[in-house]
């Protein structure tokens, strides 16, 4: 098991993702709003993101399955190619 730190200055945004191979519970897929078994793999994503509610920014953790965060992950590439 590695033990990775990512540094990074508090008003910096960032995100990370990890594939989980198995669940220990039931989670909710943050796209779809569907459940995610136990005993499945599914995808965590944890990040800091800007906050307007208050100075400083807001931690994130949020579940995936694979394929809900791909079609998200297409649709925001998607909308940066439109916005030029």
């Amino acid at each position: 098991m590695s033990n990775k730190s990512y540094k990074t200055k508090s008003r910096d945004e960032f995100t990370k993702e990890r594939t989980i191979k198995k669940s220990r519970k039931i989670h909710e897929c943050c796209h779809c709003h569907k459940s995610i078994p136990t005993k499945t793999s599914y995808v965590r994503t944890v990040g800091v993101a800007e906050s307007n509610r208050h100075y400083g920014n807001d931690f994130f953790s949020n579940a995936w399955h694979a394929e809900c965060l791909e079609d998200y992950q297409g649709y925001c590439r998607d909308r940066l190619r439109r916005q030029g």
